[in-house]
């Protein structure tokens, strides 16, 4: 399992801490339904559509993986990788 730091306001801790102890159940655990509803779709928190803009914004302020990459030349260059290698596999099935 993955652990990670998230940053929350004090009192929102606060009043989660107690719920949790109410319902005999983990912050952790409230915090991973959560998350996996939300990537399931279950949960939308977008009132409106983003611009692609506001999404590269978006995934840079994460400081995952593109804080230092821009999402399309990566995915280009990716992509430019994989013909050059379809490529040299072509050239040597046609030597052999």
């Amino acid at each position: 399992m993955h652990r990670t730091t998230i940053n929350l306001p004090d009192d929102i801790v606060q009043r989660a801490r107690v719920k949790a102890l109410r319902e005999d159940v983990t912050v952790s655990q409230v915090l991973r339904e959560l998350l996996a509803r939300w990537v399931a779709g279950e949960i939308n928190l977008a009132a409106e559509e983003r611009t692609r803009e506001e999404l590269v914004a978006l995934a840079r302020a994460a400081r995952g993986m593109w804080a230092d990459h821009d999402p399309d030349a990566y995915l280009a260059a990716s992509r430019a990788g994989l013909k050059d290698r379809d490529q040299e596999l072509e050239r040597a099935r046609l030597d052999a």
